[in-house]
């Protein structure tokens, strides 16, 4: 049992959401798109408008404190998801890419690893803080709710590893102050072996040989070095840094932000630790009074919707303090709230040898799998490369069924699937032997207590691919009640014709292809390739330096506005309906977004455009850069316009075609 005193709690929460706001006004305005190699140099805001500037790492928050007021303390990722759809208008990097999966049918953590190119980026690590809040000493509950979190939109990424480093530490600052007992106790609950261990456990190992604030920075940088500013385990480690090397909060603050890549957040999460150790009465009132106390959002402007949350910093700290007791009480955390003096923050043996956080959920954790429990019967569906389906292979799945109970049972199992699909039983493996025909489908027998690994395929004709696929796996349990279906989503994969290498050749160099034709037959010499994502996956075509196309088709029922991007870190030209729509601007390491902002997606590989009603043509022309050690590395995507603000351009696009061709009778 841990005592914490309910005015010194109240206390380091405010300094929390105080702390936090601080961090992120200051880093805010120097954050870009690619991180940099030389430091920034501040002291003191760059922008200071009256209540701070908005920012998505304490707004989203308040999502999260409202949907547990709605839902309880017992909310799982698929309550997660829906308050994605229904608050959360952003679609930044993976906020755009997994809300499209969501859209079309994917739950957490699914949603967050398929297509998914910002899976290590800091979308979800600066979400910690309010779960540290409600579970404050409370570090296993802290970090199984920052799990829930982060998986729905970087499932597989090293980001889940940072949000819950974040969460719990912060929830133990509430019992403790000592920074490396802290850290210690937050590396504990990550993987050794991931990069966001191995970068803040060589920033502490850095600092403790005596290593200056400026190298230890270079050296992570070059280290784990990332062009895209996001990047995760950078940034985690550059907070440690800040925070190691701080004289005091307001010196911590900036030496975080000036290591540069991600300056909001290092800040706001740095900001928000100091706050919670020492509380918002020992913060400095030079940092906080110029902010106030009301939590500046972008609720009017589009970022967030339907939020009502409190904004104001007081009421919030009132709520969720409130709150904190039920959540403890309701997982049974060991906590005692209480108005009698106790030690600072809680009762907590400060020499007390630290034991490692054991999450066994997190250790058996699978970013490619969704489980159903389905009372008579449980079922984990684990997807194998990606979620998708193309036209040119089969889609592997396997289905994980259990039997919970004591006696043993007669299953068979048939599949509802679209028209053009088809879905295959193709191997059982229970210990019981193989599966034989019933009246509907495949029979086979599961002992009881028993598992059995049922490996399934599933294909389709090329024109009957949507942009969404849905069926269902329906089990019938000899003398047991009738189950629910288990659904079996899989997002339509896109068709692609790619030419051949034009050895040599530049981008402004003609390669005999008329770049301004509107083809209506196969161009000679284009083979035909799928795709299951965004990733066009073109680096074994060069070899050598030169030129490759491209070709694809949009069927879109509806004229649109639209952000077509080819981010890619060579350069390109992209041909919209026989029309050069758009050339790179400048090289760029590749960003592969949906395009967002006003310098749409990486600022020079994107374009606002507008798809005719029917079949659109696109035909990308690309040059690879031979001097780069990663290849050539190139994406195509496709993103929606707001009508509110451009915070939600690249928005997800639903209801198209990308899989026949217009010589072809599938529409």
């Amino acid at each position: 049992m841990i005592r914490i005193n309910r005015a010194v709690y109240h206390d380091k929460v405010m300094g929390c959401w105080l702390g936090k706001n601080a961090g992120g006004t200051l880093g805010e305005p120097l954050e870009e798109k690619f991180g940099r190699e030389e430091m920034y140099h501040v002291d003191w805001y760059p922008l200071l408008p009256e209540g701070g500037i908005p920012n998505d790492d304490l707004e989203l928050q308040l999502i999260w404190l409202q949907l547990i007021l709605q839902k309880g303390p017992g909310i799982t990722p698929a309550d997660m998801a829906q308050a994605w759809m229904d608050c959360i208008a952003y679609n930044f990097d993976e906020y755009g890419l997994s809300k499209e999966n969501m859209q079309k049918g994917l739950l957490p953590p699914v949603c967050g690893w398929h297509n998914n190119a910002f899976k290590d980026c800091m979308g979800s690590p600066i979400r910690s803080e309010i779960w540290a809040c409600l579970a404050p000493g409370c570090m296993k509950t802290a970090a199984r709710y920052a799990w829930q979190d982060a998986i729905a939109d970087h499932g597989g990424g090293e980001s889940v590893y940072g949000e819950i480093f974040n969460a719990v530490l912060e929830s133990a600052a509430f019992i403790m102050d000592d920074k490396f007992r802290l850290l210690e106790i937050a590396l504990s609950s990550i993987p050794k072996t991931s990069l966001t261990y191995r970068s803040v456990r060589r920033s502490i190992e850095n600092y403790k040989k005596g290593m200056a604030y400026e190298d230890n920075r270079n050296d992570l940088m070059n280290t784990f070095y990332n062009p895209i500013a996001q990047y995760s385990p950078l940034n985690l480690g550059f907070q440690t840094i800040g925070w190691l090397y701080g004289k005091d909060f307001g010196d911590a603050i900036c030496k975080a932000v000036n290591c540069g890549w991600d300056t909001d957040c290092t800040g706001a999460t740095l900001g928000a630790v100091l706050g919670i150790i020492g509380g918002a009465s020992a913060l400095p009132e030079k940092w906080i009074a110029p902010l106030g106390y009301e939590i500046a959002t972008n609720m009017s402007t589009g970022g967030i919707r339907n939020l009502t949350a409190p904004t104001d910093i007081r009421e919030l700290t009132d709520v969720v303090c409130r709150e904190a007791e039920k959540v403890t009480r309701y997982w049974g955390c060991g906590i005692e709230f209480t108005d009698d003096p106790c030690p600072e923050g809680g009762e907590y043996n400060e020499d007390a040898e630290i034991p490692p956080l054991e999450l066994p959920w997190l250790e058996d954790y699978k970013p490619n799998a969704l489980s159903y429990p389905l009372g008579t019967l449980e079922a984990e569906v684990r997807y194998d490369k990606d979620a998708a389906v193309t036209g040119d292979r089969a889609s592997k799945l396997t289905v994980v069924l259990s039997n919970p109970h004591p006696v043993e049972k007669n299953i068979e199992v048939c599949f509802r699937m679209p028209e053009g699909f088809t879905a295959e039983l193709v191997k059982c493996a229970n210990g019981r032997g193989e599966k034989s025909k019933g009246q509907n489908g495949e029979k086979f027998v599961l002992k009881a207590w028993g598992e059995t690994r049922l490996e399934i395929e599933v294909s389709a004709a090329a024109g009957a691919v949507r942009d969404s696929n849905r069926g269902y796996i329906i089990f019938q349990t000899e003398g047991w009640p009738a189950v629910p279906a288990v659904p079996l989503v899989l997002l339509g994969g896109s068709r692609w014709l790619v030419s051949e290498l034009y050895e040599g050749k530049h981008l402004e160099e003609a390669c005999g292809l008329n770049e301004e034709e509107v083809f209506k037959t196969q161009p000679e010499g284009f083979r035909e390739v799928w795709r299951t994502g965004n990733d066009l996956e073109l680096s074994a075509c060069f070899k050598k330096q030169g030129i490759v196309y491209a070709l694809h088709y949009i069927y879109s029922r509806e004229e649109r506005d639209v952000v077509l991007g080819v981010p890619n870190n060579g350069r390109m030209k992209l041909f919209l309906n026989g029309k050069l729509l758009h050339r790179t601007v400048m090289q760029v390491p590749l960003r592969a977004n949906l395009g967002n902002g006003g310098a749409q997606g990486d600022g020079s590989n994107y374009k606002v455009t507008r798809l005719e009603k029917g079949m659109n043509q696109i035909l990308i022309k690309l040059e690879n850069d031979i001097t780069l050690k990663e290849g050539q590395k190139s994406h195509f995507t496709i993103g929606g316009m707001s009508e509110v603000c451009t915070k939600n351009h690249g928005m997800p696009v639903l209801d198209i075609r990308r899989t026949v061709f217009p010589w072809e009778d599938h529409l």
